[in-house]
């Protein structure tokens, strides 16, 4: 039996789900910080635990970490509180990365590790946006660069910046990062559309399936190099890829006008959303089969990450109208 673990406005609760015979059978655990006006469950790691955002009674942004029931609050330093641009994620090795903000310095990026936190900050930024963490803590994102105000991508490793501009580009965006210290992300050129790019051993290539118009990105790599993004069409539609061993796979959900993958594991299970005429679904796709994610009493579902393990992370709507 696989674990969907999302956020949302609620008492903790855990409940079950069943799917029909030929897919897969799940539990769902609501994870909803005590106290808080909503909660944003975004990264998980294999040992099952889980990062994410909360606002709290007062109205500021925090983030959180949860596991095995119990939920541990990321005391910032003082005066900071969470940037909700940047995404909160987790490594293996517990050490969690995301950004947050305060009045005097603006919005910057952390790690926290043991206990302690680094503020990641690459020369000549104004804003920082940290995106993904590898299992050795190397952590990617992307920067607001403040003589230009234009964005760059960038890698955290040891203590040490390297800038990541494709050539030619006008502005790059790095999202993932995988063992290997291969980055994925996007970039665009000037009055170009924006593409997908693959980052390895000091080379880019352009990642763009084909029949994309508008744009496209690569928003995962997993440690077999195995790749997942979007891509928009002419036709006004969006769907997904899988781009491995050098050929694209469309992902793209039965009956969806709007499909996104979000995240592959080793296993190269892929977890997004999708979307109808009606509603937004949070999706599995699996050896070429498509599972809905559709949590008791949620709407506007979306599954933003997969451990090792087939546990999935996410956050939906209450009907409420509260996440």
């Amino acid at each position: 039996m696989k674990t969907k673990l999302l956020g949302a406005i609620a008492s903790v609760a855990l409940f079950g789900a069943v799917f029909p015979a030929d897919a897969a059978t799940y539990t769902y655990t609501t994870i909803a910080v005590p106290g808080s006006n909503y909660t944003l469950a975004e990264g998980i790691n294999d040992a099952g635990q889980v990062v994410g955002l909360y606002e709290n009674n007062g109205g500021l942004p925090f983030a959180f970490s949860y596991s095995k029931g119990n939920y541990t609050p990321l005391n910032f330093p003082a005066g900071y509180v969470a940037n909700l641009s940047a995404q909160i994620n987790i490594n293996k090795g517990s050490q969690i990365t995301g950004g947050y903000a305060n009045s005097n310095s603006g919005s910057k990026g952390f790690l926290y590790s043991g206990g302690n936190y680094t503020t990641i900050n690459p020369p000549g930024s104004s804003t920082v946006y940290p995106t993904g963490i590898n299992a050795s803590g190397q952590i990617v994102g992307q920067y607001v660069n403040s003589s230009t105000q234009t964005d760059s991508g960038f890698l955290y490793s040891r203590g040490n910046y390297t800038s990541l501009n494709v050539p030619g580009a006008l502005q790059t965006g790095a999202y993932n990062i995988n063992k290997f210290g291969q980055i994925v992300g996007w970039y665009n050129v000037s009055g170009g559309p924006q593409t997908g790019f693959l980052y390895s051993a000091g080379t880019y290539t352009t990642i763009n399936p084909p029949g994309s118009a508008l744009y496209s990105d690569v928003r995962s790599i997993n440690d077999n190099g195995q790749m997942v993004g979007s891509f928009h069409l002419s036709s006004g539609s969006v769907q997904s890829f899988l781009f491995s061993q050098g050929i694209y796979t469309i992902i793209d959900f039965p009956g969806a006008i709007i499909t996104v993958a979000n995240s592959i594991n080793n296993r190269g299970q892929i977890v997004g959303y999708y979307e109808t005429s009606v509603a937004e679904y949070g999706f599995v796709y699996s050896d070429g089969e498509y599972t809905t994610i559709d949590p008791p009493g949620g709407i506007g579902v979306d599954a933003t990450q997969i451990n090792e393990s087939g546990q999935i992370v996410g956050y939906y709507q209450g009907s409420n109208g509260t996440e």
